[in-house]
């Protein structure tokens, strides 16, 4: 059986997987861990410019050559040498695109526009007690993403986050039973009070007025 790693102990395999998700590479045996080294690199950084925590970019071609045996061990990624090119070529495998999207499923977050439009953000779902465990997998998501209890299963955020549920909903396969509105809400202090203490909604958003209630 094969193993399976913690990606969020080691940077250099997930940023291998965030590599591979755009497609194959086609690699020279010489060339191919500093290719896979430089683009590596590209993503550590963009993790950081983006609030993500500081990780130093590896020096050494050597341990991103071990990080993609390590992959291949846990049936994350495949390669196949060309003889008659003399390339390999490497790619993720079922099992390594669906960690891909399980490691984006927990570091989804929502950012913050500019300006707000003083709208809320309402999440409904009616999900079957079949379902039970993808049921409880949502709640515990929109919690994390600092989600208010509304009531039992209506959530409100005051920021766009379509894109963000849609992507959750997708994954657990509860797509059919979510939905997703927006709307103004008549006396929202407590409301904003709420969010702007979680640190969810920044404080010069909390003047904003929806252009719905200004007409």
């Amino acid at each position: 059986m094969a193993n399976r790693l913690n990606l969020d102990k080691r940077p250099i395999e997930k940023a291998i997987l965030y590599t591979l998700i755009g497609g194959a590479l086609i690699l020279s045996p010489s060339m191919g861990s500093k290719v896979v080294l430089a683009m590596i690199k590209y993503y550590l950084r963009k993790w950081w410019e983006e609030g993500g925590p500081y990780i130093p970019p590896e020096k050494d071609p050597n341990q991103v050559r071990e990080s993609l045996y390590r992959l291949k061990r846990c049936e994350y990624v495949i390669w196949k040498y060309d003889h008659k090119e003399n390339v390999v070529k490497l790619e993720l495998t079922k099992k390594g695109k669906k960690m891909f999207e399980k490691q984006n499923l927990f570091d989804l977050k929502i950012t913050p526009p500019k300006e707000w439009d003083g709208r809320w953000r309402f999440v409904l779902f009616d999900i079957p007690e079949k379902s039970k465990s993808f049921r409880e997998s949502f709640r515990e998501r929109l919690k994390n993403l600092e989600f208010l209890q509304f009531q039992k299963s209506v959530w409100l955020y005051p920021y766009e986050c379509e894109k963000e549920i849609r992507f959750i909903s997708e994954y657990l396969g509860i797509t059919p039973f979510v939905i997703c509105f927006t709307a103004a809400v008549d006396n929202d202090g407590i409301l904003r009070k709420y969010f702007l203490g979680q640190g969810v909604l920044l404080k010069q958003h909390t003047r904003s007025k929806s252009k719905v209630m200004e007409r």
